[in-house]
């Protein structure tokens, strides 16, 4: 098997990692929560709607594109079609922005889109690269995600702030952008990469570690919808800062994504068997400093930290997975994957408010609930050794 060109490699990445900033198109919205809330008479669970209901249509887009890219049909036109379905709900709001019904469906488009990405980012990655370059190219996916993230929340508020919220809406323009750079260097008919590449024929088969890692994510998204629903609202409540103050606990959260996202790869292969266990407790650390900190300052440190802690764990399940199924398993195994874990999204605000409600009466909030569940979590995948098992039977 000839070795693909290293041009071929650095196009192929450069065009995968542009698919892969349309991780967090759905939260471009954010900054303009208290004034949709505020236009359309919302409680502060009706607007966060907006970016928890498409986690359940990326759940959708999960399953659909993990058939989907099982089947012959082309890899770029899947995601150029992607791309397409974020710029179309992305776009239509700024034309008609009066029904907050109409605002949540371009919403659901908006999610279904960015699922689709989500899970191609990592299919192509797994069918266009060769194997050498998987684990490094999947970590720096994160920080790509947290990339386009900065861009998404930072932009959007700065547009809405020109004007009204509508104006929000523009960012979307990003996405354009995206939709060029993958038409001209996303390859139409991929290299021979591996050597396996002619043996793709085999029957699907997917094992428990498919579905260890789908629950592991779940509960991830479980925790970070948590900052991306409360922390703004926090801030102002708890009178920590200014509504421009509390936007920036969101870009430094993203911030600390993108940095960790350039080692994690380096992070997947020193803690190869608890770099999952290590995101959890990273997660209720930072959640609990926010929580009892009642200092600005130590919520951005905290936010920091969390976005961290997501990077670790979004950058390794794809690579877990990557080796844990067989390669024409994997496409399939990722949609799998996103379905169940984009729910945890979905459900966040439905699981921890209610808990909060009930212990608000011991001193506690959002934050440092969740931190003690994360704390909770990280022990209890250290005591399954789950990644251990995971990595070990890939070996065998």
């Amino acid at each position: 098997m000839e070795v693909p060109s290293q041009a071929y490699v650095s196009k192929t990445r450069i065009g995968v990692l542009a698919v892969s900033s349309m991780g967090m198109a759905a939260l471009a919205i954010t900054p303009s929560y208290a004034a949709i809330a505020k236009t359309f008479a919302l409680s502060n669970t009706s607007v966060q709607m907006l970016t928890s209901l498409p986690n359940l249509f990326m759940m959708i887009a999960g399953l659909i594109i993990g058939k989907l890219t099982a089947s012959k049909i082309n890899l770029k036109t899947l995601t150029i079609s992607a791309i397409i379905l974020v710029v179309i709900g992305g776009f239509m709001p700024l034309a008609f922005h009066t029904s907050f019904m109409f605002l949540l469906f371009c919403s659901c488009l908006v999610g279904l889109g960015q699922g689709a990405c989500t899970n191609l980012s990592q299919v192509l990655i797994s069918q266009m690269l060769p194997e050498k370059e998987r684990q490094s190219t999947m970590g720096l996916t994160t920080t790509f995600t947290n990339i386009g993230g900065i861009i998404f929340i930072m932009g959007g508020g700065q547009l809405a702030a020109t004007n009204t919220w509508v104006n929000n809406y523009w960012i979307y323009i990003f996405t354009l952008l995206i939709l060029v750079v993958t038409l001209a260097l996303v390859p139409w008919h991929p290299e021979k990469v591996n050597p396996d590449d002619d043996n793709q024929g085999g029957k699907i088969q997917l094992n428990k570690y498919v579905f260890y890692c789908a629950f592991w994510g779940f509960c991830v998204m479980l925790l970070n919808n948590v900052l991306n629903n409360n922390i703004s609202l926090f801030v102002v409540e708890e009178k920590l800062g200014a509504t421009s103050q509390a936007a920036l606990t969101s870009t430094i959260s993203l911030i600390g994504g993108m940095l960790c996202g350039l080692i994690v790869g380096i992070i997947g292969k020193k803690f190869k068997y608890t770099s999952i266990s290590i995101s959890f407790i990273l997660y209720g650390l930072s959640y609990l400093l926010v929580g009892f900190g009642h200092s600005l300052l130590l919520a951005f440190v905290g936010s920091f930290f969390v976005g961290a802690a997501m990077s670790i764990a979004m950058g390794q399940f794809p690579y877990l997975i990557s080796i844990a199924v067989g390669k024409n398993s994997v496409s399939m195994a990722l949609g799998v994957y996103v379905a169940i874990y984009s729910i945890g999204g979905v459900v966040s605000p439905f699981i921890i408010n209610p808990l909060t409600s009930a212990v608000q009466g011991m001193g506690l909030n959002v934050f440092s609930v969740s931190g003690i569940i994360a704390l909770i979590l990280g022990i209890g995948c250290i005591l399954v050794n789950f990644q251990k098992k995971l990595v070990t039977a890939a070996q065998n």
